[in-house]
């Protein structure tokens, strides 16, 4: 079997890696699959489910973000825009994606005042009507933190450093 792409959505309000989402959508386009089709959500948890495990308690948050993100590809593949899998880089010699550094930010606590975006060096971060939520993960640099010391209502969170060490520490 070929290598499955990898693609990094939010689910709800946290980041899922999902395997095989580019070949799913291509599949779904190329059958004819309109981002407006009456049985979207089904088509996309089933193929989903193929490769990925998927919560009965989140089938809604998955069915939300799937079509969120059908309808974006569909846009893009009917305006003949190429899509291109992203290509995330390495850390210390590992694949990007491997490295669960990235922020989350707390939709309770968000403002939406947008200093994460400000600060950011990279586009890990967009305003999705009054708040700001992470759409880019894994272009988030690993070990950075400025988002988090930006923000005046504590709404983003990371992960510990200490966790960046023992990446280090196994891969020796």
């Amino acid at each position: 079997m070929d290598k499955l792409s990898y693609r990094m959505i939010n689910i709800g309000t946290a980041p899922a890696g999902l395997l095989g989402l580019a070949e799913l959508f291509e599949e779904l386009y190329q059958s004819g699959t309109t981002s407006m089709d009456a049985n979207l959500n089904e088509k996309l948890v089933l193929g989903v489910r193929k490769h990925n495990f998927v919560p009965k308690s989140a089938i809604s948050d998955y069915a939300a973000a799937l079509i969120r993100e059908y309808s974006v590809f569909y846009k893009a593949r009917t305006g003949g825009k190429a899509i291109v899998a992203r290509d995330y880089g390495q850390w210390e010699g590992r694949p990007r994606e491997n490295i669960p550094w990235f922020p989350i930010v707390s939709a309770d606590l968000c403002d939406g005042c947008g200093a994460c975006l400000e600060i950011c060096p990279k586009e890990v971060f967009e305003k999705e009507g009054s708040k700001v939520i992470v759409i880019e993960p894994f272009l988030c640099i690993v070990g950075c933190c400025f988002c988090k010391s930006a923000c005046k209502p504590k709404a983003i969170l990371m992960p510990n450093r200490e966790m960046l060490d023992s990446y280090r520490l196994n891969m020796k």
